[in-house]
């Protein structure tokens, strides 16, 4: 099967000339760190649902062994950011405490497989 992809690596269909997560109202960046705490690389967050795992169609792909298909999501809404663990793998960790659900605030540290990010909110 052939896909399509915005610049952003959202899949997207080949009949689309836009990008439906990108056009969403930018809510913030989830950014993986490196070992020291620099940053590494950033994945923009949309308001909506976005899916956290290594699978093809996650909006934020993690290319990670410890990583589930669909490991987590973020959820944002009305200002409001939430992660939930999908059970599908390795636990996920906000600031250090195994997280099933959780709101989170800017400047949380996430820990998915064997990788960590800080979350940043607008």
């Amino acid at each position: 099967m052939h896909y399509k992809y915005c610049k952003e690596g959202h899949i997207m269909d080949p009949s689309w000339k836009v990008c439906p997560v990108c056009i969403a109202p930018l809510a913030g960046w989830l950014v993986e760190l490196k070992e020291d705490g620099s940053p590494k690389k950033s994945y923009t967050l949309h308001e909506g649902k976005s899916f956290i795992g290594s699978a093809v169609d996650c909006e934020i792909r993690i290319i990670d062994a410890e990583l589930a298909r669909q490991h987590a999501y973020l959820s944002i809404f009305d200002n409001e950011c939430s992660l939930v663990d999908m059970g599908n793998g390795s636990p996920v960790k906000v600031n250090n405490v195994d997280s099933v659900k959780t709101l989170l605030i800017d400047g949380d540290i996430l820990s998915l497989g064997a990788k960590q990010f800080k979350i940043k909110l607008l």
